[in-house]
């Protein structure tokens, strides 16, 4: 059995595998932030994951376009 992609299908893959993965680091960085004592990994983790959401928005902003709020 062939599968055949075009360019538009990859397109939905990757925007949604995205928005998924956004999604989920925005659901850690609220559950490390909710913590009330976090040792001293975890508030290296929440200070990265901050610093990842960044550059994944910028991602999402050239992958997705400048609307890409409006698909969550």
């Amino acid at each position: 059995m062939k599968i055949e992609l075009n360019s538009e299908a990859v397109d939905g893959l990757i925007k949604s595998i995205l928005l998924q993965d956004y999604k989920g680091l925005c659901s850690d960085i609220a559950n490390l932030e909710s913590a009330k004592a976090l040792p001293e990994y975890k508030q290296q983790d929440l200070v990265a994951n901050r610093e990842y959401k960044a550059a994944m928005e910028k991602l999402m902003e050239y992958y997705i376009g400048f609307n890409w709020q409006n698909e969550l």
